[in-house]
This record gives structure tokens, C-alpha cells and sequence, in this order.
């Protein structure tokens, strides 16, 4: 063993602890500076699907939910992306009406 750690050291030939590493593999969708990442969780029983909302770049997570399907997960990821990009998108075709005060007493 080697003295500063307690497993057995690699040089001995004898074999180190098994680290079970979850694999997950997901969706990622991305819309302007955002993404939604989908990822399923076979842990969980009934299996469900995870959706992570975050900026691209950012740590902070600006929407998790949980869904049942893999399309509900999808549905809903691409809904919250639309929902932050469309405060960003220019109105097309917007009418304005300008009046002045005295205008609007006649």
C-alpha cells in the first residue's frame, strides 16, 4: 500500500477499487445564448428525464423540471428556451399610435 493513500498502489500489481461512474447521456438543445440539456435518469423508478435550463457559459440553472417521457422533456425544454429568448426578439410588424394630450381631451 502506499502511505499516503490507502489504496493499493498499482505497482504491486494489485487491482484498485471499483468507482462506479454513472454514464449519462442526453439532449442538448440550444436556442440564442441558451441551452436545455435532457437527460435520462434510469435511477429513478418510474424512469423519468431531467431538463436543465442554464445561459450558455453559466453555472446557474434557470429552470429544472422532471417528465416522464423523453418527448414531454423535449416539449418542455424547447418551451422554457422559447420562453427566454422571445423577451430578446424584435417585434415585427408593431404598430405604434402617437397622440398628444390635447388630442386625446377632444
Amino acid at each position: 500500500m502506499n502511505s499516503r493513500t490507502s489504496r493499493p498502489s498499482r505497482a504491486s500489481g494489485a487491482r484498485t477499487p471499483h468507482v462506479s461512474v454513472h454514464n449519462r447521456y442526453g439532449t442538448r438543445l440550444r436556442l440564442g445564448s441558451y441551452i436545455a440539456d435532457i437527460v435520462p435518469d434510469d435511477r429513478k423508478k418510474p424512469f423519468i428525464h431531467h431538463c436543465i435550463v442554464q445561459r450558455i457559459g453559466s453555472p446557474k440553472v434557470l429552470y429544472l423540471g422532471q417528465e416522464g417521457t423523453f418527448a414531454a422533456a423535449l416539449e418542455c425544454g424547447h418551451r422554457q428556451l422559447e420562453r427566454l429568448v422571445a423577451p430578446h426578439r424584435p417585434k415585427v410588424g408593431a404598430i405604434y399610435e402617437f397622440a398628444t394630450v390635447e388630442a386625446l381631451k377632444q
